[in-house]
């Protein structure tokens, strides 16, 4: 029974791995795609999404087939727990990239009302978050996870100067109104992305330790 499950939950973690390469890629994409207005990859972003969709229904699939024929115990039942939430944060990070994907489109190729030099920013740290939150499930780092964690209020406060100077530049031009909407929209996208990064780091800490930190004292 023993080596049967540790074959599933190895199974398990190496699809929600690819599933999270897959969904950084998606961010990587589709803030090129804004970047250099390119409305062919932004429309690839938004086809590749049905690809998630599937890999996490196969996931959710595999999890629960580990619950009911493997009943895990202690560390393993955690590790399952966190894989099946783990996993609904990823799909929804690749909604997310999408939804820039089409905020692209809807710009056309116009050029963008400021240089995208706080979007790549924000981007990068996504990204950023979303893998330490892997390397920490890998070693077993709360400490990494914690990091992950604390750096959500960067994101947060990049996403609230963007819609500052975007509010600002929509009152001065109320002509600007549609496009500097779509790059809030953007910024918001990318502000989310942090929060369920944040939700993986999470995820790690109660697999590690079996402790929710959701709702404590940070």
């Amino acid at each position: 029974m023993t080596i049967h499950l540790e074959h599933d939950l190895e199974n398990v973690r190496a699809r929600i791995f690819t599933m999270a390469d897959l969904v950084c890629e998606a961010i990587i994409n589709s803030v090129n795609s804004l970047k250099n207005s390119d409305l062919t990859l932004a429309q690839d972003v938004i086809d590749e999404d049905s690809k998630l969709d599937d890999l996490e229904i196969e996931i959710d699939n595999l999890c629960v087939k580990i619950l009911v024929t493997r009943q895990p115990a202690a560390v393993h039942m955690r590790l399952v727990l966190a894989m099946l939430k783990i996993n609904t944060d990823l799909e929804r990070i690749g909604d997310l990239a999408t939804n820039i994907a089409k905020e692209t489109l809807k710009l056309s190729g116009r050029p963008l009302l400021k240089p995208p030099i706080d979007i790549s920013r924000m981007s990068s740290i996504g990204i950023e978050m979303i893998r330490d939150s892997f390397l920490a499930i890998s070693e077993k780092s709360v400490e990494k996870a914690m990091k992950v964690i604390e750096k959500d209020n960067e994101l947060d406060d990049i996403n609230l100067q963007i819609y500052r100077e975007l509010f600002s530049y929509m009152a001065e031009k109320p002509d600007t109104i549609s496009d500097a909407l779509g790059l809030i929209m953007i910024a918001k996208s990318l502000e989310r992305i942090g929060d369920h990064a944040t939700n993986i780091a999470e995820r790690a800490i109660y697999y590690i330790e079996g402790v929710d930190v959701r709702h404590s004292e940070r």
